[in-house]
C-alpha cells in the first residue's frame, strides 16, 4: 500500500532546533602596544660569527630594553612581535643584510640597500637608499662604492630616507611616484630604525612639520612610532617642484 504524501511528510522528523546561548559582543581589538625592546641573537653558521638585532614590538620586557639573548639557539627563528632584523658581522659590525616584518613590508616589492653617511654637512646625517633589480640579493646592505661597482647609479635608487644622526629627526622619506602605496616607505624607514639602533644614534622621529602625503602615511605608521610621531603643527606642500624646502618639509614627497 502507497503512502500518501501527508503521511509521508508526517514521518520525516523534525530538525532538532539548536540550543543557543546569548553572549555578549567581542570587545574591540586591545590597542597595540608601543614598546619596542631589542633583542641581540647570535646566528652560528659555517661561515664567520653574525648576530642579528631585532626589534620587537611586545609588551614582554620594558621600551628600549635591550636583551642579549645569544646564549639560546635561535635556530633562525625571531621573538613574536618582531619588526627589523639587522643581520651584521662580529668581527667588524658590517650589516649584512636587513630584514623587515612581512606583515609591515608585505606588498612592498623585494628591495636592497645602500648605507650612506654624509659627513661633509654642518649637521652629521645619514641616509638609507633602496633599489631594485639583481645586483644584490633583497636585503642586502652595501656602501656606495660597491653600488657602483655592480654597474648601478645612486640615482637609481627607488626610495630613500635620510635623517640626522644626532636628534634621530628624520629630514627626507622620498619615494618615486610609481612605488608609492606599497609600503616602500614604511619598509625602508622600519629598516633604517634598526640600522640607526645598531650604530648607537638617536631614534627616528618627526618635528610635526609634515605634507599632506607625509601626514597620511604617519597615520598609518605601526603603533611602535606613535611616541616619536609629533602632532601635525605646519603644513607643507607636496610638489616635488619645491627642492627649495629643507627638513622635514619634504617629508613623504
Amino acid at each position: 500500500m502507497s503512502m500518501t504524501a501527508a503521511a509521508h511528510d508526517a514521518a520525516i522528523p523534525a530538525p532538532a532546533i539548536p540550543h543557543l546561548r546569548a553572549v555578549p559582543p567581542l570587545p574591540d581589538p586591545a590597542p597595540g602596544t608601543t614598546a619596542v625592546w631589542w633583542a641581540r641573537l647570535l646566528r652560528r653558521g659555517p661561515g664567520p660569527v653574525e648576530y642579528s638585532l631585532v626589534a620587537v614590538n611586545s609588551d614582554r620586557f620594558p621600551d628600549g630594553t635591550p636583551v642579549d639573548m645569544t646564549a639560546v639557539d635561535a635556530r633562525g627563528r625571531r621573538p613574536a612581535g618582531w619588526q627589523v632584523d639587522v643581520r651584521h658581522r662580529a668581527s667588524d659590525d658590517r650589516v649584512v643584510r636587513i630584514d623587515v616584518a612581512e606583515e609591515l613590508s608585505d606588498t612592498c616589492p623585494p628591495m636592497w640597500f645602500a648605507e650612506v653617511t654624509h659627513a661633509t654637512g654642518a649637521v652629521p646625517a645619514a641616509s638609507l637608499l633602496a633599489f631594485r633589480g639583481s645586483a644584490f640579493r633583497p636585503g642586502t646592505v652595501v656602501r656606495p662604492h660597491e653600488v657602483a661597482a655592480a654597474g648601478v647609479r645612486m640615482t637609481d635608487r627607488i626610495a630613500e630616507v635620510r635623517w640626522w644622526i644626532r636628534s634621530g629627526l628624520v629630514d627626507t622619506v622620498t619615494v618615486e611616484p610609481v612605488y608609492r602605496g606599497r609600503g616602500v616607505a614604511r619598509t625602508l624607514v622600519t629598516a633604517a630604525e634598526g640600522l640607526r639602533f645598531l650604530r648607537g644614534w638617536a631614534p627616528l622621529r618627526s618635528d610635526g612639520r609634515l605634507t599632506d602625503a607625509g601626514a597620511a602615511w604617519l597615520e598609518s605608521a605601526p603603533a611602535a612610532w606613535a611616541p616619536r610621531l609629533a602632532a601635525r603643527c605646519e603644513v607643507l606642500p607636496d610638489a616635488d617642484a619645491e627642492e627649495e624646502l629643507t627638513g622635514v618639509a619634504r617629508l613623504l614627497r
